[in-house]
């Protein structure tokens, strides 16, 4: 008697709907988080400065905090000049996505994004 093998059954096709479901998910989730409108958090010595809301930023601008130069666009800032030796937070160039930083640390400036929200992200008591 010969047995007939089949490679593919019906619950193959259950597991591989859900799978290809989560990546889709997955994959879809930061395209549709883009269009939040986000928050810039500068903070010097650990104390906030000056908190500027990246969506009504009309006409590009900079700002100055302890030897740092800081270029706020629409939808993006970052640092454009400062005096430390190695410059890195220049390196890092424009942030635009919520949850990134850039931080200064010989002269402890941090720039940080953050996106705005209606409903809260974690437990609250």
């Amino acid at each position: 008697m010969k047995v007939k093998k089949t490679f593919f059954r019906w619950g193959d096709g259950v597991i591989y709907f859900v799978l290809v479901t989560l990546c889709a998910v997955l994959f879809l989730l930061p395209v549709l988080q883009q269009n939040r409108p986000l928050t810039a958090v500068i903070t010097v010595g650990g104390e906030t400065v000056e908190t500027i809301d990246l969506s009504a930023v009309e006409a590009p601008y900079t700002v100055q905090y302890a030897g740092c130069t800081i270029s706020v666009e629409n939808g993006a800032i970052g640092f454009s000049n400062a005096d430390c030796p190695d410059r890195l937070c220049v390196k890092t160039g424009m942030l635009r996505h919520a949850g990134s930083a850039a931080a200064c640390v010989p002269n402890r400036v941090v720039v940080s994004l953050r996106a705005q929200t209606e409903a809260f992200d974690g437990v609250a008591y």
